[in-house]
Order: C-alpha cells, then sequence, then structure tokens
C-alpha cells in the first residue's frame, strides 16, 4: 500500500515543484527586467530629458510606460482616446499604482500625486521628471494651488490626470468621486474626459492580483503582479463632459459615466446630496504605494 500511495503521490508532487520552479523562474527574470528599466529611467531623465523638446519628451514617457507593462507580463487593451484640440481633464477609477503607466502607455498626462511621494527615493524622483504635480493631502490652501498649477497646464493645451475616488479599490467597484480637483476644467471651460480600467487574467476573469488595497506594501503588490502569468489591463473613455454646472455635479455625471463604462452597479452615494457637501474636500490623491520593503 505504501508503495501504491508513494506512485500516486509522485506525478502530483512533481508537478508541484515544476510549477514552484516556474513561478521563481517567472519571479526572477520579471524583477531583474525591472530593475534594468528603472535604472534605464532614471538614464533617460537624467542625461536625456534635459536635451529634449516637449513632444520628445512625451514620446519617450510614453514608450518607458509601455515597455514597463511589458517588463511586468502586462498586456493592454486600450481604446484610443478622443482626439481633443486643447487641454482636458482625466477622471478616471483607481485600482493600483499601475494605472499610473496604463495611463501614460496610452496618453500623456500629467499626474497629481501626494506630496509624500516627491521623498521617495528613485521612484519620487522620476515622478517629479515626469512632470507630476504634487498636493498636500488634508491642506485646503494646498488645494488651490494645485489647482492653479492645473489651470496653467489644461491653458497650455496639456492634459491632467486625477482619481477622484481619493484611494483605491479591487476594481469591482467604483467608489463615491470627490468634487474638488475639478474645478480647474469649471473655470477654463477645458472638457472632461471620464476613463475606465480593470484587470484581468489571461483568460478573461477577473484579477485581484493589481489591487492596491489595504496595508500591502510596493514591494508585496509588485511580487503579485509578476507572478502572474500574465494580466491584461482595460482602459477604455467615455465621450467628454461639457464643465457646465457645479463640480459636485460634474463629480457625479463622470462617476455615473466610469460605471457605465464598467458595467457594475453605481456606488450607493453616487449622486451627491446637500448633506454631502462637506464631503467636497482634497481628496486622498492616488493609492501611491509607501515605500518598498524588502
Amino acid at each position: 500500500m505504501r508503495g501504491v500511495c508513494s506512485a500516486e503521490a509522485g506525478p502530483s508532487y512533481n508537478a508541484g515543484v515544476i510549477d514552484r520552479l516556474r513561478l521563481a523562474f517567472r519571479r526572477t527574470r520579471r524583477i531583474a527586467a525591472l530593475i534594468v528599466h528603472i535604472a534605464l529611467g532614471v538614464k533617460l531623465a537624467a542625461l536625456v530629458f534635459p536635451f529634449l523638446g516637449t513632444t520628445s519628451r512625451d514620446r519617450a514617457i510614453g514608450w518607458w510606460a509601455r515597455r514597463l507593462l511589458r517588463v511586468l507580463g502586462v498586456r493592454l487593451n486600450a481604446q484610443s482616446p478622443p482626439a481633443l484640440p486643447d487641454g482636458a481633464l482625466l477622471v478616471c477609477n483607481h485600482v493600483s499604482w499601475l494605472d499610473i503607466y496604463l495611463i501614460l502607455a496610452t496618453r500623456r498626462v500629467h499626474f497629481v500625486s501626494k506630496s509624500e511621494v516627491r521623498g521617495w527615493p528613485v521612484v519620487g524622483w522620476l515622478a517629479q521628471q515626469t512632470g507630476t504635480l504634487f498636493l498636500e493631502r488634508g491642506r485646503r490652501a494646498d488645494t488651490a494651488r494645485i489647482n492653479a498649477e492645473m489651470h496653467a497646464l489644461m491653458t497650455q493645451g496639456r492634459w491632467v490626470a486625477v482619481f477622484p475616488e481619493g484611494t483605491t479599490s479591487d476594481g469591482r467597484g467604483v467608489k463615491r468621486f470627490l468634487p474638488s480637483l475639478l474645478q480647474p476644467a469649471v473655470e477654463l471651460g477645458c472638457p472632461i474626459l471620464p476613463a475606465a480600467l480593470r484587470y484581468r487574467t489571461l483568460d478573461g476573469g477577473y484579477s485581484a492580483a493589481p489591487a492596491y488595497v489595504d496595508d500591502i506594501s510596493l514591494w508585496d503588490s509588485m511580487m503579485r503582479i509578476v507572478s502572474e502569468p500574465g494580466l491584461v489591463a482595460e482602459l477604455h473613455f467615455a465621450a467628454p463632459l461639457t464643465p457646465a454646472g457645479h463640480r459636485r455635479e460634474l463629480a457625479a455625471r463622470a462617476e455615473r459615466a466610469v460605471v457605465s463604462l464598467l458595467g457594475i452597479a453605481p456606488a450607493d452615494s453616487a449622486a451627491l446630496s446637500p448633506d454631502a457637501a462637506a464631503a467636497d474636500t482634497p481628496p486622498q490623491t492616488s493609492a501611491d504605494p509607501p515605500a518598498a520593503r524588502p
């Protein structure tokens, strides 16, 4: 009986060993490629960017973002954004730090991020070099400063991107959109472009691997992503919204557009009531990850 059990367990045990070896190889290969790619990004930003014009720099940023996705095993399925003649404000649901690179791989934008990111080694410096706007969360006066910087960029015909949920979700729902960072678009009359993203497995199912939620660290999040056989990231755009009306109304309209793109149930508080006016405060901008731990 012992011999029979060993014979039956043998193939299963061997298959498990092979799977673990494949996983270890996949992780090692992708992490090594990621280190090389980040080093390339530092060299580009430090040595090449100072000599590039705006258009060439934008192309280099898009190329770097697309290559990053390939390094991580992420296949991008993105709809082309609409051609808008002037500046625009892109608003999108938020699942992961990876969202930033999905959008940059599709369209050059300037992101609004929390100010702590600026002090992080390498990551913060790269974000600054790519034109990120840094917001001190919880300071209403700083929101006015960021709004002025967004205003200046959109006046120049640039696109600015915000994650108005103020935090990340697991990708299966959308939290209520906060309206404070929509004010520059209202003042300028720039279109507000809702965008929706989600992550799937290679066979088309829901994937939780990229979800940057709870207390997960950047390192743990990275390991989840590189451990997957592959991911499919989807990014789609709704019709631009004319910035007419109060920003709270616009935030609710943008939220409904994103919910419609995702084909999910809206948040319970999608439509703001007068009692929700107190929520018109600076959002917790993006799920910018904490410093990675080994």
